[in-house]
């Protein structure tokens, strides 16, 4: 597995698209079009149709707002600092904690027996707890805006600076 495949390619989309708009004034507006250029900037082979779907989810999970209209788009619905990367993580992939992992029910039907079950639980919590401590306020820092107010990722503008 290569590093970056932990996280789906859903999560890869959002979580590039919020910390560009996490890098604008709280409420200003991001197109679609503005978003899915800055996007295939660095990713090329990024797809809008797709980043449309995933802000969508965005959107219905009450991350993101959406505004019709003319000069509509897409805005954070709070301030960067006050969402964290676990809560995008569980909008986009739906995570049930309860969950048996084998028989897919509610709650584990062999618990007391099935000691892995509770193990595979703990990490699971340990990697939630691991995303809550990561704001997108923290993710945007990775971003740089260059002067025409494009973000650009920063080790992208360090890799041009070299001779």
């Amino acid at each position: 597995m290569a590093v970056g495949q932990l996280f789906s390619q859903r999560f890869g989309y959002a979580a590039h698209a919020l910390a560009y708009m996490a890098k604008k004034r709280f409420g200003e507006v991001t197109t679609l079009p503005e978003l899915a250029e800055w996007m295939q900037s660095i990713w090329p082979s990024a797809s809008r149709t797709y980043l449309s779907a995933v802000l969508q989810q965005l959107v219905r999970a009450g991350l993101v707002r959406s505004h019709r209209g003319v000069a509509g788009g897409y805005s954070l619905a709070r301030p960067p600092q006050q969402t964290t990367l676990r809560e995008i993580y569980t909008a986009l992939e739906g995570v049930q904690l309860d969950r048996c992992g084998l028989s897919l029910e509610p709650e584990c039907p062999r618990q007391n027996i099935c000691r892995l079950s509770l193990r595979i639980r703990t990490i699971e919590h340990e990697f939630l707890k691991l995303l809550e401590r990561h704001t997108l306020e923290k993710l945007a820092r990775d971003l740089t805006v260059a002067g025409d107010g494009k973000a650009a990722p920063r080790a992208r503008r360090a890799r041009a600076r070299k001779p």
